[in-house]
């Protein structure tokens, strides 16, 4: 009998003892697509060359790439599926409106238009004239230098024409013996007086 006593002092002993259930948060699923959430930040390179740093003028940088962020991460606030989202050009934020289109806007977007059409117009024109003036002053170039080389060549005739007076000069001052020969004796008259 004693050990009939042990068994149901076994059986409460079981039912006392429950399987504590432990119970663990589940992880969270990972959002797919991102962009669907969230739009990530936009960092561009520019690449720059050397230069003297303006705080430290002792100090000058090499050649190196400089990252910007051009856009921060923001929350996704448009609705619908991120199938449509644009990752390269994330679009604009959800409080954003086009602005109101009316006819004096639409008058100056008109006459702004017509303005540059003039300028465009004008500047065509001031090329053409450049081109001529370029061109009459390379023809004018060529006169000058034209005109330089006539006046040396005029300086240079008009010595050689002095030279030739000079030489000119001389030659009718001493008249020339007409030849070589002694000239003949000629005896003075007997009533010349000596």
């Amino acid at each position: 009998m004693k050990h009939l006593a042990i068994i149901p002092l076994v059986f409460i002993a079981s039912c006392a003892s429950r399987p504590q259930l432990a119970v663990r948060p589940a992880q969270p699923a990972a959002v797919e697509p991102v962009e669907a959430v969230r739009y990530s930040e936009v960092v561009r390179a520019y690449y720059v060359g050397r230069f003297v740093d303006p705080n430290h003028p002792e100090t000058m940088h090499e050649q190196h790439p400089i990252y910007r962020i051009e856009t921060s991460a923001r929350w996704n606030l448009h609705p619908g599926s991120a199938s449509t989202v644009n990752l390269l050009n994330p679009p604009p934020d959800a409080a954003f409106a086009p602005p109101a289109t009316n006819d004096v806007l639409i008058a100056e977007m008109n006459r702004q238009r017509e303005a540059t059409a003039r300028v465009m117009t004008e500047a065509v024109r001031l090329s053409q004239s450049y081109e001529e003036l370029q061109t009459i002053f390379s023809e004018m170039k060529t006169v000058a230098r034209n005109n330089a080389l006539l006046g040396a060549r005029l300086a240079n005739t008009e010595q050689r024409v002095s030279e030739f007076g000079k030489e000119l000069e001389k030659l009718s001052a001493n008249p020339p013996t007409p030849t070589n020969d002694v000239p003949v004796f000629v005896p003075d008259p007997p009533d010349a007086p000596k």
